[in-house]
């Protein structure tokens, strides 16, 4: 029976390796004195036992930084987090590739009303409303880890035109509320066109939108494949004929009808379901369901079916036995693609979900205390790079993935082997 190698810790490593890692990834700022802190507050990070708060991690470091310097880096220091993200995307790109980007969205619980972007707001996960700060991440998902990559903090309606919160949380002038599906797509315009990475199907939760298609409408103009988790309530243009058309009196033009997914169940008597398995991560049962798939097509203001538009859609419906209706619904641009590679697309968040926690919880994702908008940016930045160091030293990366790693779905990689030339090979 194989043995399980032992994770190490940075202080067992040479120290050379976390030296490097931080003279390469923090050469970005300007200031030596910035460089310091920032490795001290990193190797905090990496280290501190319990809660990675400023105070502990201030307690803990062997560098001589205070808690007042290490509180003036993150909360105050003007340093720009960009480019180190882009360092941490570039050492992860050399170690593998993208199968998927997912986008989703991370609750961080807030005491108060003065922390950048806190407000009472509805979070999916948990299914309530609590104080908080919503986030959208993306992350990138290979075949032997998963990383958030990049991030955006919602502003909250409440926050235009709050002058007194805004001054407080040193809210940038130009971070006013927009809509919730531009920042998923500022997300993944810094990692696929500014960082210029890989192309990779995007994974992303369009239920919070009221109507999904400004949203697809931007992927589709940038050539992103895609697979979008939707609510049953959205409205879409779907082919009808005399064999599915229920006998309910309802009118049918010229062959297409519009409605939300919901209204489709009794046009779909006819289409095949099919069984397909997915599994939730490395050493998890794989779990089977029924599926069902048929093309769409987007509708314009006017709710007219957009027939002459050239992007089609499919729709993935999963369907359990002895069910009246659907129970998930998704939308892809990805027409081409095997049902049972969709779904194990479909269902990556659920794998990503538990393992965004798991980096949450060792690397103090949550663990910050102050109220600015860039110590936020600051902080988990820096939370970041603590998780890429550990894939980046983890036991037997040089040889392929460790113990622990889970093997994301193949799709991506054979969507990425075929040969693009003037429209990608989804279409």
């Amino acid at each position: 029976m194989a043995q399980v190698a032992r994770v190490e810790d940075p202080a067992d490593r040479p120290v050379d390796d976390f030296d490097a890692f931080c003279a390469d990834v923090l050469g970005s700022l300007l200031r030596a004195d910035q460089r310091r802190v920032g490795k001290a507050y990193l190797s905090g990070l990496l280290n501190c036992p319990g809660r990675k708060s400023i105070r502990q991690i201030a307690a803990m470091v062997r560098c001589g930084q205070s808690e007042q310097s290490l509180q003036q880096f993150i909360n105050q220091s003007p340093w720009d987090y960009e480019p180190i993200r882009r360092r941490l995307l570039h050492h992860l790109m050399e170690i593998g590739r993208p199968t998927a980007w997912v986008v989703d969205e991370v609750a961080f619980p807030k005491h108060g009303r003065y922390s950048a972007g806190v407000e009472r707001q509805y979070v999916r996960s948990t299914q309530r409303v609590s104080n908080c700060q919503l986030a959208i991440v993306a992350t990138m998902v290979c075949d032997g880890f998963t990383v958030p990559v990049n991030w955006r903090l919602l502003v909250p309606e409440s926050w235009r035109q709050d002058e007194e919160r805004r001054a407080r949380a040193r809210m940038p002038d130009e971070e006013h509320p927009r809509p919730y599906w531009r920042y998923q797509m500022e997300v993944l315009d810094d990692v696929v066109l500014d960082w210029g990475t890989s192309d990779a199907p995007v994974v992303v939760d369009a239920r919070p939108l009221a109507t999904a298609e400004a949203l697809f409408t931007a992927l589709e103009g940038r050539d992103m494949p895609y697979i979008a988790q939707v609510n049953p309530n959205l409205t879409v243009g779907y082919a009808v004929n005399r064999r599915n058309a229920p006998v309910d009196g309802s009118r049918v033009r010229g062959g297409y009808r519009r409605g939300p997914l919901t209204d489709l169940v009794p046009y779909t008597s006819d289409v095949r379901r099919v069984t397909a398995g997915w599994s939730e991560g490395a050493g998890d049962r794989v779990r089977r369901g029924q599926f069902l798939q048929l093309p769409i097509w987007p509708t314009d203001q006017g709710g007219t079916v957009s027939r002459l538009r050239p992007v089609e859609r499919k729709l993935i419906a999963e369907w359990p036995l002895a069910r009246p209706r659907p129970r998930e619904y998704w939308i892809t641009n990805i027409t081409t693609g095997a049902l049972p590679e969709l779904v194990a697309l479909a269902k990556l968040p659920g794998q990503v979900g538990p393992r965004l926690e798991d980096f949450a919880t060792r690397f103090g994702l949550r663990d910050y205390e102050g109220r600015t908008f860039a110590g936020w940016h600051h902080h988990v930045t820096l939370a970041t790079a603590a998780h890429v160091f550990r894939v980046l030293t983890a036991p037997g990366r040089a040889a392929g993935p460790g113990p622990d790693d889970w093997h994301a779905p193949t799709f991506a990689r054979q969507w990425q082997a075929t040969p693009v030339k003037k429209a990608p090979a989804w279409r």
